[in-house]
């Protein structure tokens, strides 16, 4: 079972699939926010140090879950809710991993190491992936164009990045 649902998701990171093939389980999501708190808890360590880890995991959860509410309620498709959190979330996680790798080895590097600038570029196309799955999921989600679809995955993730700005950044090192 589980290894069916981690295909599911993969191919959704693919574009092969959509959300509607997610099953609509509230166990899923309890699920998959979790893995997506333990994974934002580790991303934010890994860029900001031990403090604030849990405000910034459920701040993060907290604004997906509140934009894709949002989102499906507006476009009066709340009956798909449940699928595209879980499709946004676990893509999410799932896309996480080759990040999480990348920004740890960072942090041993440093912002002043030799590959530091490497590093950093080597996110870029892991970043721009996870728009694109994004995107693709809304469209799905919504039955939209994928301009629309591109349109909501930027505006989500400009929000996202607004919210978490707000909490105090604090010294890597």
């Amino acid at each position: 079972m589980m290894q069916e649902l981690l295909k599911v998701f993969w191919d959704i990171a693919l574009w092969r699939r959509g959300p509607r093939d997610v099953p609509a389980s509230g166990l899923l999501l309890c699920i998959v926010a979790l893995l997506d708190l333990l994974t934002s808890a580790v991303e934010s360590v890994a860029l900001y140090g031990g403090s604030l880890v849990l405000e910034r995991a459920l701040l993060d959860l907290a604004v997906t879950a509140g934009f894709f509410a949002v989102c499906m309620l507006v476009a009066r498709r709340t009956h798909r809710l449940l699928q595209t959190l879980i499709a946004v979330l676990a893509t999410g996680v799932l896309l996480s991993v080759p990040m999480l790798g990348l920004l740890l080895l960072g942090r041993q590097v440093g912002p002043d190491g030799p590959f530091a600038m490497a590093l950093q570029l080597a996110l870029l196309p892991l970043q721009v992936w996870y728009l694109l799955v994004v995107g693709h999921i809304v469209r799905a989600a919504l039955e939209a164009p994928l301009y629309t679809g591109m349109a909501i995955a930027m505006t989500y993730l400009v929000l996202n990045y607004l919210a978490l700005a707000q909490l105090p950044q604090a010294a890597t090192g």
